[in-house]
């Protein structure tokens, strides 16, 4: 009897398990998805505006339709406020949809995005501005609002060009040689009010030549890294050291890379042809970044920070200033002539210029970096 009684409780168990359905998906909602960065420097403001998804199958498989993560259509208004909060006005952002895309799991043919295009006075450091979407056949409204990074107190400590010396090329005895002595030249900033994040990027731009008569303009981003200041007052010094033999190593290592350097007759370059791009951005976007750092520790879940109101996202500023820089006689001849980067092709197109004339001394010594 007791045999018997277990085996009818197992079979009327499974039984009823089997009766018994999971919904592993909770009934959908539309949430808001907003990422925009205000940044004065630029002439056009772009914001991305999107929705969230949810599919009974694997949501990979739906990122890639752009009905999943496009809203037909919204209105959003960028409003303008004072240091007294005292509303000044507001200006209509217009969609556009943009193609060449990175490959990813979203649509990679077309995206919509928003813009509003900016003057130089467009902008106001010391305001606040507000994000206000309202998505009418959803009945749906959220919004976002952000503070400036102060664009006029963020500068280098130089007040105009500078020559950048990243390595002692001299000449001995008539003959061009080297002395494998590379500089480390330091760049010092201040930082700006509301700025809490500086990140500080090298640029080197050149055109390649090929044999077929074609040129194209590129240039190389070298990541110096980032730093956070102690609070968003401004006035905190800070600088960074670029390693001169870094720097060719760099050149070296992406151009080494290369696919079509069997095409490439040679690359040529002007005198201020690097240049520093000093990014800073404000406490909201520093935030964002960190939280979203690669994960170094036994825990990987991360913590979702938003600051947008019934939605996710983040919506933030930043600020970037540039500083062109000339290159000292020995930083071009080590680039032409160094054993790092002699081989990539790089020379003047003329040094019969004021600019060589000056930096070149012994100009006859030094056929052998101007392009034939």
């Amino acid at each position: 009897m007791k045999n018997l009684f277990w085996t009818l409780t197992l079979i009327l168990g499974l039984f009823s398990s089997c009766e018994t359905d999971f919904e592993l998906n909770a009934s959908y909602k539309t949430i808001p998805v907003v990422y925009g960065l205000l940044d004065q420097s630029l002439d056009t403001q772009f914001i991305k505006i999107n929705k969230s998804y949810l599919a009974n199958a694997n949501n990979a498989n739906f990122a890639p339709i752009n009905d999943c993560t496009q809203f037909d259509y919204i209105l959003a208004v960028l409003e303008e406020y004072n240091q007294n909060n005292v509303f000044l006005g507001s200006d209509t952002l217009k969609e556009m949809m943009v193609g060449n895309l990175q490959p990813g799991i979203f649509y990679e043919d077309s995206q919509k995005i928003y813009f509003l295009e900016t003057s130089s006075n467009s902008f106001v450091d010391e305001h606040t501005y507000k994000l206000n979407v309202n998505v009418p056949d959803k009945n749906l409204n959220f919004s976002a609002q952000t503070d400036l990074v102060n664009g006029t107190g963020l500068s280098f400590d130089f007040l105009s060009k500078i020559t950048l010396q990243l390595n002692g090329f001299r000449c001995a005895d008539k003959d061009l040689a080297t002395t494998d002595e590379f500089f480390d030249p330091r760049l010092d900033w201040k930082t700006t009010l509301n700025g809490k994040r500086y990140e500080l990027v090298l640029r080197f731009a050149y055109v390649e030549h090929f044999f077929n008569g074609d040129t194209i303009q590129k240039f190389i981003d070298w990541d110096l890294g980032d730093q956070t200041s102690v609070n968003t007052d401004g006035g905190e010094s800070m600088f960074k050291v670029v390693s001169g033999s870094s720097f060719f190593e760099m050149l070296k290592g992406r151009l080494s890379s290369y696919d079509l350097e069997d095409q490439v007759e040679k690359r040529t370059f002007n005198s201020n042809a690097i240049e520093f791009i000093l990014t800073a951005g404000n406490e909201d976007l520093n935030t964002y970044m960190q939280i979203n750092e690669p994960v170094t520790s036994i825990v990987t879940e991360r913590p979702i920070f938003t600051n947008v109101n019934n939605g996710i996202g983040l919506f933030a500023s930043k600020y970037q200033t540039e500083l062109v820089c000339s290159m000292s006689a020995g930083t071009i001849l080590e680039l032409c002539l160094g054993q790092k980067t002699s081989g990539y092709k790089f020379c003047l197109p003329n040094i019969n210029t004021p600019f060589y004339q000056n930096s070149l001394t012994e100009l006859d010594l030094y056929p052998q970096i101007e392009c034939n």
